[in-house]
């Protein structure tokens, strides 16, 4: 009787289960950490931009506003942005808050950070000629820059100011509810609605 030793039969059984996960799709597994997670991010920007070019395609007519009367309508205001699943839900699962210090202070709240002892980004925010910028970032990295424009429902629209980006003139966000003051979220979100 012939016995195989294991080291003649590795070379097969790696190159059998490497055609295993080739024929099932199972390409990620082949791939680095790194790599993996570049494709992930490359896949999640993709479908960003699908959709902030669907939502563009469906803003409603708005007039630009810039200068003092940008600084006018934000500053000593909190912006309030609520979330949910569908339109016809009673209470948003999620909520965000954005605050315009008349000093150009920015400090940035939401329902689901609220669960943790430090919920609140803070920074800073200028105009710029007719350009809303925003440095929430601890590492003062790059500003977030938007074009703003007012809907005649009186709903403010964010739009991405990125030039030479693919989202440059893409609509970022809408916001309907603007409250005078600095405002704490209402309610506390759970990590549930996250979850898949």
């Amino acid at each position: 009787m012939r016995t195989l030793s294991v080291s003649a039969v590795l070379p097969t059984i790696v190159a059998a289960v490497l055609v295993v996960i080739a024929a099932t799709g199972c390409a990620e597994m082949l791939r680095s950490d790194n790599a993996n997670a570049q494709h992930q991010s490359a896949r999640a920007n993709k479908e960003a931009l699908a959709a902030a070019k669907v939502a563009t395609n469906q803003a409603v007519a708005a007039r630009p506003v810039g200068g003092d009367a940008l600084v006018r309508l934000l500053a000593g205001n909190t912006l309030v942005n609520e979330y949910r699943k569908q339109v016809a839900d009673a209470k948003p699962y999620f909520t965000t808050y954005e605050y315009f210090s008349p000093d150009g202070a920015y400090i940035a709240r939401d329902t689901y950070s609220r669960r943790t002892i430090q919920y609140q980004a803070v920074g800073r925010w200028r105009v710029s000629q007719d350009v809303l910028c925003i440095n929430d970032r601890a590492d003062h990295a790059s500003d977030r820059c938007f074009t703003i424009k007012i809907t005649s429902a009186n709903a403010i629209e964010f739009w991405n100011h990125k030039p030479g980006d693919p989202f440059h003139n893409l609509i970022a966000s809408t916001v309907a509810i603007v409250r005078p003051g600095l405002q704490t979220p209402e309610y506390v979100t759970t990590s549930s609605p996250y979850q898949r």
